[in-house]
Parts: C-alpha cells; sequence; structure tokens
C-alpha cells in the first residue's frame, strides 16, 4: 500500500470513530417507535415503514478521488432473527422495509442497527398472521330522511368485521355537521360494542325534527384490533342527511265576533300549504267550542281540497249561537304527503275569543201621570223605556202617536215633546221620555204608547209592546 493510501484510510477511520462516537452520546442514540402496518398476512410481502429518531448515516471523508465525503446508509433491520433485504433510508425519522412472505404466524421483535453500530429492539413490532386480522366497514341509512315538525325517525349504523378476530371497544360517534331543525333525543356516543369475527353489530340515535332545515350527520367507527391493538377506524360511505319540511299552516276565525243569540255567523279555517309538496285531501276535523253552545253544520264548504305549494284555501263553516256568553273555537285538519303517503296533521288552531250577546228587549211603562188636571192646565207625561237584553239598541224612540190620543170623550193637545227624540241604548240601561200635555175639555184619559229601535248587533228592529196608562181624570 502506497503512503498516500494509508494517509487516506488512516482518515476514513478516523472520522467514522468519531461519527460513532458522537452518535452514541449526547442525546443522538437511535430510537424506534413502531413498524407500520404493525401486522400483515404471511400470503404476500408487506411494505412498511420504521418511524424513529436519530437514524444517522456515516459520514466518510474520502482523501482524493471524486467525491471529497460519502454516506453509509447501510442499516440492518431483522424481525426476529430474519434480516430484511429490502432497507431503505429515507431520513433521520424513517426507514423503509419490504417484509418479506413466508413468516411463519405469531408477533415479531423489530431490531435495527445502524451504520454507526447503535443497536435498538422493539419487542412486538410486528404480527405475522396467516388470516386477515379485524377490521371495520360501516353503512348507515335513516328510516324517514323526510320529516314533518314534531315527527321522529332513526339513524342506523350498521357494523360489520370481516375479520378473522374481534374488534374490542367498538365506539360509534354521531355529529351534526351544521345546524338545522333536528333535535338528538338519545344520547350521541352509543355505549361501546364488541364486534365478533366475521360479526355484525349496530348503533341507533332517535331524532325529531324541530324547525324546517337540512341537517348532515358525520358518523365515526373506533375500536381496535384483539391481538395487535391497533386502532381500527371507518366512516359510512353515503352521506346521511335528514331534511325537515316547513308544516302547512292554518289560522282560524269568526266573522263577526259579536252576535245575538241565533244570529248566523261564520267560522273560517284558512289553511296554508308552506311546504314545497302537494297536498292531497286536505280535511279538517270538527271544530270544537268553550264557552257557549253553538250549532254547527256536519261539514264545512268545502269539505277537502288539494293544495299546491303555496297555496291557501278557506273553509266555512256556518254557526249558530244558542246560549249566550264568550266562546272560542278550536279546530284541527289532517293531509296526506303526495310525496310519500304519510298522513300530515295541521296543528290545532285557536279562534280569538268572540261573544254572543242576548238581543236587546225593550220595555216600555209610564213613569209619571197626574192623578187629574184641569181643562187649559198643561201637565206632563214622562214614560220609561228600559232595555232588558245585552245587546245595545240604537234610535230608541217612543211609537205611535198614543200620548196625544185621549179617550172618548177627552181631548189632549201636545205642548212639546216627547224628550229626547231617540237616543241609543246599552243593555241593562234605561231612559226617559218626558212630555207635556194640556187638556181641552172634561173627561178621562188614557195614554197608550210603545217603542221601538234597531240592535247594534244583528241590525234587526226592536220594537216594544205598547202599554196603556191608568185613567186621568180631567175637570173644569
Amino acid at each position: 500500500m502506497s503512503s498516500s493510501d494509508r494517509i487516506r484510510w488512516a482518515g476514513v477511520w478516523v472520522l467514522g470513530l468519531l461519527a460513532l462516537s458522537c452518535s452514541q452520546s449526547g442525546g443522538y442514540e437511535p430510537r424506534v417507535h413502531r413498524l407500520v402496518p404493525g401486522w400483515g398476512l404471511t400470503t404476500a410481502p408487506v411494505s412498511g415503514v420504521i418511524e424513529g429518531e436519530n437514524f444517522l448515516s456515516l459520514p466518510t471523508q474520502q482523501m482524493g478521488g471524486e467525491d471529497a465525503v460519502t454516506m453509509d446508509s447501510d442499516f440492518e433491520v431483522y424481525l426476529g432473527s430474519r434480516a430484511l433485504d429490502d432497507v431503505t433510508w429515507t431520513d433521520t425519522h424513517t426507514l423503509k422495509v419490504q417484509i418479506p412472505e413466508g413468516l411463519a404466524p405469531g408477533w415479531y421483535p423489530l431490531t435495527v442497527v445502524t451504520p454507526l453500530g447503535g443497536r435498538v429492539e422493539l419487542p412486538q413490532a410486528y404480527y405475522a398472521s396467516d388470516r386477515p386480522l379485524a377490521s371495520l366497514t360501516a353503512q348507515g341509512f335513516v328510516e324517514r330522511p323526510r320529516l314533518w315538525p314534531d315527527q321522529e325517525t332513526h339513524l342506523v349504523l350498521t357494523v360489520h368485521n370481516p375479520g378473522s378476530t374481534r374488534a374490542l371497544g367498538v365506539r360509534a360517534l354521531l355529529r351534526p355537521v351544521e345546524a338545522g331543525g333536528v333535535e338528538l333525543l338519545s344520547a350521541p356516543e352509543p355505549e361501546p360494542l364488541d364486534v365478533e369475527a366475521g360479526g355484525y353489530a349496530s348503533f341507533s340515535w332517535k331524532l325529531a325534527a324541530r324547525a324546517k332545515g337540512t341537517v348532515h350527520f358525520a358518523l365515526e367507527l373506533q375500536g381496535r384490533e384483539e391481538i395487535t391493538g391497533q386502532a381500527l377506524q371507518a366512516t359510512p360511505s353515503q352521506p346521511l342527511q335528514v331534511d325537515v319540511r316547513a308544516r302547512p299552516s292554518s289560522t282560524l276565525f269568526v266573522s263577526p265576533q259579536v252576535v245575538n243569540v241565533n244570529q248566523p255567523f261564520s267560522l273560517t279555517l284558512r289553511v296554508t300549504n308552506d311546504s314545497d309538496v302537494r297536498l292531497r285531501e286536505v280535511k279538517p276535523l270538527v271544530p270544537s267550542v268553550e264557552g257557549v253552545s253553538v250549532a254547527l253544520p256536519p261539514a264545512p264548504l268545502p269539505d277537502h281540497v288539494d293544495l299546491e305549494p303555496q297555496e291557501s284555501r278557506d273553509f266555512v263553516w256556518i254557526a249558530l249561537a244558542t246560549t249566550a256568553g264568550e266562546g272560542i273555537f278550536k279546530v284541527g285538519a289532517t293531509s296526506t304527503d303526495a310525496l310519500t303517503g304519510d298522513v300530515v296533521p295541521l296543528v290545532e288552531a285557536t279562534s280569538p275569543p268572540f261573544t254572543v250577546l242576548r238581543r236587546g228587549v225593550l220595555e216600555v211603562r209610564f213613569s209619571q201621570l197626574p192623578t187629574s188636571v184641569r181643562v187649559g192646565e198643561v201637565f206632563v207625561v214622562e214614560v220609561s223605556v228600559v232595555n232588558t237584553g245585552q245587546s245595545e239598541v240604537r234610535s230608541v224612540a217612543l211609537d205611535g202617536a198614543g200620548l196625544t190620543q185621549g179617550s172618548q170623550g177627552c181631548w189632549v193637545w201636545l205642548v212639546s215633546g216627547p224628550t229626547p227624540g231617540a237616543v241609543d241604548l246599552p243593555g241593562a240601561q234605561r231612559t226617559v221620555f218626558r212630555a207635556q200635555l194640556q187638556a181641552s175639555q172634561p173627561g178621562s184619559c188614557t195614554f197608550r204608547v210603545g217603542a221601538r229601535g234597531l240592535d247594534a248587533t244583528d241590525g234587526l228592529s226592536v220594537v216594544a209592546s205598547p202599554v196603556t196608562s191608568v185613567a186621568v181624570p180631567v175637570t173644569w
């Protein structure tokens, strides 16, 4: 060997010793975290990655030659006593390996020897199996993916383990991806299950529709393989969502809201199809009434309709109240979803309060008469009119000319009045009409008078039966 060759090899030997010394001290010892995958079938080669730290190659200073420094990255890797032929250094954290086929089933430790002479072992790093180990597949579905508010459905996730070992502690996680009108009525994470080799399991969640909207759900399965403890995961292949449609709405009103006993009035149910599907056979139920007695026909007009999206129709009953008081109506309706054929009930509608009054009734009596009068004397007659009903009577006035028609042989002239000429008379109120008269000859006079007006509620005439006064003697 020439002197130049001896110098070159001496330099290589010194650099190698220095690199080896540095790598084995000062926190640069090689470490192995794991071999991925942690298991494989014995029937075919398996490509793997060793993850760790300080996978350092050996730099060599060349004395002469084309390359001043070369890197020795020849790592030795063993599974048990079996040396792996195909090992590739990627970086200080990664080695790529090829695990050969034909290994005996069972656990294997992993040994890595670095170019610097470092040696590190990882027990039970790889499991060779002659059969597939546990894995998970997931299939989810929604029993009723289209709902009306207040309807319920179930979301079901079916799990399959096609492997030959058990999947332990399988957990199903459910979460909504975006806000919407669906409420989760059951726990978002059911109790974990073990899934036997080749077996099935299922998880279920109860959902309730609350408001219009579309809710997308994300589902995920998590578990671990029985032998290796390897984490298992799966998600359904298809997206899962629930669509909540707007419920048809209804409004109930009475017209007029103040009526008399036995006065006809209308009860109207207006139904609006707020949804985006056609509704068939929209049909009101029998109305109920509280507070008063009301006679209703057996069915409204019309008795049923089909409603297109965003269309409204009215159902009308002609009612007749038979007792006085304050009441309310309530009525629901049913329809059929033209898309699914499901029955769609409408929320029961309540009317505003309505009032039923007893009709106005007028009663007349003479409240002031003289016991006797003289010929030519001016005297006062007062007539009291009472409304004994509840409805106001308008334009109440005395009826007839009885105040100026004396009995046979008696002549009476109207001096002034009667006043007032007409008055509106609320229920349970009274008014007094006053007139001044003068007798023109002696005799015995009686007076006969009635009253009339218009009921303010139904607009019909109210007539008080005439009454006759006692006789008033007229003398000279």
